[in-house]
């Protein structure tokens, strides 16, 4: 019995050890969307899925954990291929970030909550949102970003409806200094999460 609450404890402590949170950097995104709306909603919003090109985004860290994220999404391509769109789609987003441990060194996985200002050829109009993604990080400098946002838009606006955005991008890590990475002795910290 003793030796399997060693050998749980041992592999509690090389879990907490070797995790790093591989989004304690600024980063900038770039990539495409797509939003959902409900069956019920088509009519009054005018097509159930509307494709975003570009999404760009950008994060900033605020600590070991947290982080700001701004991101805008617009439709600039109406009828190429498989994206279609009958209305235009415009949103400004702002989210705090919670950042989870990597996964397998290089899955940073993370949830958020936020707002958005959404136009889709109405009138502008705010939402709430929660959501969830991740990078997978190709290089210690570029990683894959699918994340996805519930956009609650309340009943007394009647310009938008609830939906759901779903993204995917490329992320690019940036070398700017931050106050989530400095220790009190001055060195970086960013040397414990960003080990390859």
């Amino acid at each position: 019995m003793k030796n399997k609450i060693l050998l749980i404890t041992i592999l509690f402590c090389s879990i907490n050890l070797f995790s790093q949170n591989l989004n304690d950097s600024w980063q900038i995104g770039i990539g495409m969307g797509v939003t959902k709306f409900n069956e019920s909603d088509v009519a009054f919003i005018g097509d159930q899925y509307l494709f975003q090109t570009p999404v760009i985004s950008i994060t900033m860290p605020i600590g070991e954990r947290l982080s700001i994220d701004g991101a805008m999404s617009f439709s600039t391509i109406n009828d190429i291929g498989v994206i279609s769109n009958s209305v235009n789609y415009f949103s400004m987003d702002g989210s705090l970030r919670y950042n989870f441990n990597a996964v397998l060194n290089k899955f940073s996985p993370y949830v958020f909550v936020g707002a958005s200002i959404v136009d889709s050829e109405r009138k502008m109009t705010p939402t709430a949102n929660i959501g969830a993604g991740g990078i997978y990080w190709l290089t210690d400098k570029i990683g894959i970003n699918p994340q996805i946002y519930y956009k609650h838009s309340l009943e007394s606006y009647e310009s938008m409806r609830s939906h759901i955005q779903g993204t995917l991008g490329l992320v690019f890590k940036l070398n700017w200094n931050n106050a989530g990475s400095v220790n009190r002795g001055g060195n970086s910290s960013s040397c414990y999460y960003n080990q390859f």
